[in-house]
């Protein structure tokens, strides 16, 4: 199963860059995209937005809502 998050607040490289980071933390293998500005977790990997925005917190305005999609 594939869970794909928004993520707000992203609004250049250097920000999906740090998003990033705090998304491998959490899960091996996921992937930040900019555009769009979204989250998506590999199968097998299940979060909810709360656990992915206690990682996002410290590190900016960034916030995770959804899943979006779950295939």
């Amino acid at each position: 199963m594939t869970q794909v998050f928004a993520i707000s607040g992203m609004h250049c490289g250097g920000c999906a860059s740090r998003v990033q980071q705090a998304a491998t933390a959490l899960a091996p293998g996921a992937k930040v995209t900019l555009d769009p500005p979204q989250l998506t977790l590999p199968d097998g990997v299940t979060l909810d937005a709360d656990a992915i925005n206690r990682a996002l917190t410290p590190l900016g305005d960034y916030r995770a809502k959804g899943p979006l999609a779950v295939s």
